[in-house]
């Protein structure tokens, strides 16, 4: 018998024997639903087994096999959970069935392959114990049709006797007329409950012959199973073998095709991610340090310090900057010095000047490095007057608004100085040098809202701007050093 008629007779001798036939309509659909809801363990699998039965009917189609697919998915999850041997044959039978239909070829050879392997013997355990139910049940039957029998025959003992006594009151007195129209009532009383026994009868011996149908279809199926389990064990070792190369065959070209079709894609969007985020860290490591130290720090995970024999540094800081910074909170101190560190940034990038760091309320930046940059110290006169700029505009806002503002000094001086990166973690790009030293004591020595260079610097730009000397200033251990104010 081949699967497919096996699964069928399997469905029409379970529903013949276990239940009434399920009509194809909505509402025994509905109820097998509700069932299978609010059932548990077997009962809930055996629910779910018989709906998709329902759902399949009146013949397997794509459209009621789409609709009872998940079904038969969740029961056959269920019975292997379970370990329900009778629960996971129906549901992979079932399974077979639907993708068959559906055409899909894979899913068909795996359950195929799954139902093949079910042990039928729990089958046949079950349909041995409904086979003893239902022998106990024709027994029962035929002791019931045996009281029927008895009482029957009472019945009738008990109508002819009536008949023999209106005989014989017809015989010797024939004016006992009441008498006998007494016991003809009682005859027919007695003829019209043995007809309605007779009847029960009828009933309990159609049942029983529809019992012994039933128990000899399931006898039938029975040594079907039987044969099929001899038959398959042998078959089951290599079919197994067979099914599982193909379905790993076909999964695998299956996977092949798919993984050629994705991954193209996804590694183009992997490499999109990689370059955004590649321009994003460089973009972050360009504003850490210069351009010609990021790449060497890259390519070889550090960077060298490089001589420098001319380049003017510029230091700034606030005068006063506690004394203001006491009338203001914290997160208003923070805000103003963001927005002037802002707009000091913006104005190095215009002048094409390297900002080195800032440490508190100083700012430090340094033009004729890194290596390749030109040495210009007139585009550093030059930021230093727009930063100046910018501090008196800001004092003139702050003012109107009544609050204080902050008052700038700025110091410049040109020189040689070394420059690099230093330490493993939080890479830092700095100088060093006596360049930068005499360039704080600039700062220092100066005033608020002037720019104060040293003779170096002086001669390297005095003949695009005015300066005014201030003689030599005593600086701090570096003696008195010759000092100029720009002319505003």
């Amino acid at each position: 018998m081949s699967n497919y008629k096996y699964f069928c007779f399997l469905i029409l001798s379970s529903i013949f024997l276990s239940q009434p036939a399920l009509g194809q309509n909505a509402e025994t659909i509905q109820a097998l639903k509700d069932k299978a809801k609010f059932s548990t363990g077997t009962n809930r699998i055996n629910a779910l087994n018989d709906l998709v039965d329902e759902m399949l009917k009146p013949e397997p189609a794509k459209e009621n096999c789409l609709a009872a697919k998940d079904y038969a998915h969740d029961a056959a999850k269920q019975s292997e959970v379970a370990n329900y041997k009778v629960g996971m044959a129906r549901s992979y039978e079932q399974l077979t069935l639907i993708y068959k239909t559906l055409d899909y070829q894979i899913h068909y050879v795996k359950w195929k392959a799954k139902a093949a392997l079910v042990p039928r013997g729990e089958e046949i355990k079950v349909q041995q114990k409904e086979l003893e139910k239902q022998n106990d049940r024709i027994a029962d039957q035929q002791e019931a049709m045996n009281k029927q029998e008895a009482e029957i025959l009472k019945k009738r003992q008990e109508a002819d006797k009536i008949k023999r006594e209106i005989e014989l009151l017809a015989k010797d007195n024939i004016l006992n007329k009441d008498l006998i129209l007494q016991k003809q009532k009682e005859l027919v009383q007695k003829e019209a409950a043995l007809t309605e026994t007779t009847k029960e009868m009828e009933v309990l011996n159609e049942e029983k012959e529809h019992l012994a149908m039933q128990n000899k279809l399931l006898e039938q199926d029975t040594k079907i199973k039987e044969m099929e389990v001899k038959t398959k064990r042998a078959q089951n070792k290599f079919l197994m073998v067979v099914m599982g190369a193909v379905l790993i065959l076909l999964l695998f070209l299956f996977n092949l095709f798919r993984v050629k079709q994705i991954t193209a894609k996804e590694l183009a969007i992997k490499n999109k991610i990689i370059e955004e985020e590649k321009i994003r860290s460089d973009e972050l490591l360009l504003n850490i340090l210069p351009f010609e130290t990021a790449n060497e720090l890259k390519a070889t995970g550090k960077a060298s310090a490089q001589n420098y024999e001319n380049v003017t540094v510029l230091l700034s800081d606030f005068k006063d900057f506690t004394i203001v910074g006491e009338k203001l909170t914290p997160t208003e101190l923070v805000d103003e010095i963001d927005y002037c560190f802002s707009a000091f940034d913006a104005i190095m990038e215009k002048y094409g000047i390297e900002k080195i760091k800032t440490i508190g309320d100083a700012y430090l930046c340094a033009v004729g490095l890194p290596k390749g940059s030109p040495h210009d110290p007139h585009n550093m006169i030059l930021a230093a007057k727009d930063i100046i700029a910018f501090m008196n505009q800001m004092k003139v806002d702050r003012e109107a608004e009544g609050k204080t503002a902050f008052s700038i000094r700025i110091g410049i001086h040109t020189g040689p100085l070394v420059a690099g990166v230093v330490g493993k973690k939080k890479f830092a790009y700095d100088i060093w040098g006596d360049t930068v030293n005499t360039a704080a004591r600039m700062e220092q020595t100066s005033e608020p809202g002037r720019i104060n260079v040293s003779e170096m610097t002086y001669n390297l730009v005095k003949d695009k701007f005015d300066f005014v000397s201030r003689g030599k200033i005593e600086a701090k251990n570096k003696g008195p050093l010759e000092m100029y104010f720009l002319v505003n």
